[in-house]
C-alpha cells in the first residue's frame, strides 16, 4: 500500500488501445490495469506501442483536445 496507487485510473478491455495511450499520456503515467466488471485482467503499457505512429497518435490527441478546450 505504500508504494500503489489506491485509487488507479483503469481501461475495460473493449477499449482501444488509442485511448489506453490518451489516457496514459494524460495523467503522467506508462501503465495501466485493465478490469472487466471491477476485476482486474491485466495491465497496458506505453511500451506496448512499438509502433512510433502510436506515441505520435496519442501526442496528436491530447493536443488536439487542449486547442478544443481553448477555443471553447
Amino acid at each position: 500500500a505504500d508504494v500503489m496507487t489506491t485509487s488507479p485510473i483503469t481501461i475495460d478491455p473493449s477499449k482501444s488501445f488509442g485511448l489506453a495511450l490518451v489516457l496514459m499520456h494524460r495523467n503522467g503515467f506508462r501503465h495501466m490495469p485493465v478490469t472487466e466488471n471491477g476485476k482486474p485482467v491485466g495491465i497496458v503499457s506505453a511500451r506496448n506501442a512499438l509502433d512510433p505512429d502510436l506515441e505520435e497518435f496519442a501526442s496528436e490527441s491530447y493536443r488536439r483536445e487542449q486547442i478544443l478546450r481553448e477555443l471553447g
